[in-house]
């Protein structure tokens, strides 16, 4: 026999999980079409017998299971697999809706506190089914193993994964920790007097002749007018030659060569 119940859509709600299913066309649709197949489930999970059941005639599912549809005792043998993971929560019932236009088909509907929980209770159930309407061979369902490996696959996508690097975006380059300012101050602090004193190093040593004066104005000798306004425009000594009065302009008298001599001052050339 191929597939007997085929899961056709999985609909996880805020509450519920609805799933729609379908039993295969050359498939038994109650169990009372394959009384053996039903007995075997019975013996492999009794508890099955003192569920509580209002939707048939009886007040347990004992009084229904004999006669039922597939996709009704597959609700049970779900709800039974959650109840006995102890993670399940307050599910205790499901609920079975035949589709419309479709006698094969039917909605499957679980209280959902987790979905990876419900899909895997509902999928051992349909392999339990299948083993059970197919003949019933050997090796023989182990209820307790398909529970823990229930319980082993939830809690494995619900813990966190330890050690787990953060992702970088990629072709980004995470920028160097930036040293704190006070330490930024202190380099700062250190280098100002090594660039003072490399400044003063390579700055150009002054005229012997110049000499700080505290002299007054009035013990400067008197200089000559023209040279003061060359002095002022930082004009060469040849510009300021050329400058010079012609015959009968009076001459400021020269004045001695001495060390305050403003003719032996060296004056500023403009550069060409």
């Amino acid at each position: 026999m191929a597939q007997l119940v085929q899961i056709k859509e999985v609909t996880v709600g805020p509450k519920d999980l609805d799933a729609l299913v379908e039993i295969a066309p050359n498939a038994p649709l109650m169990t009372s079409e394959d009384i053996e197949a039903t007995a075997r489930i019975a013996r492999l999970m009794p508890e099955l017998a003192d569920h509580v059941c209002t939707g048939d005639a009886g007040r347990l599912f004992r009084d229904s299971m004999g006669h039922t549809e597939l996709a009704h005792l597959l609700e049970h043998i779900t709800v039974e697999l959650l109840a006995r993971t102890n993670i399940a929560g307050d599910i205790t019932c499901g609920r079975t809706y035949p589709v419309a236009d479709n006698e094969r088909a039917f909605d499957v509907v679980f209280p959902c506190p987790d979905d990876v929980l419900v899909t895997s209770a509902l999928s051992s159930a349909v392999w339990i089914m299948q083993w059970a309407f197919t003949g019933g061979g050997e090796p023989q369902p182990d209820v307790d193993a398909i529970v823990g490996g229930i319980v082993d696959l939830v809690q494995s996508v619900s813990e966190p994964v330890q050690d787990e690097e953060e992702p970088t975006e990629q072709g980004v380059t995470q920028e160097e920790p930036r040293e704190p300012v006070a330490e930024n101050d202190t380099l700062l602090a250190e280098e100002a007097p090594i660039a003072e004193e490399s400044a003063a190093a390579t700055a150009p040593a002054p005229p012997a002749s110049l000499e700080p004066t505290s002299a007054s104005p009035a013990e400067k000798p008197a200089q000559d007018a023209s040279a003061v306004a060359n002095e002022s425009l930082g004009e060469p000594d040849d510009v300021a030659e050329d400058s010079q009065p012609g015959p009968g302009v009076s001459q400021a008298p020269v004045p001695d060569d001495s060390d305050w001599d403003m003719t032996n001052m060296p004056r500023p050339r403009p550069v060409r």
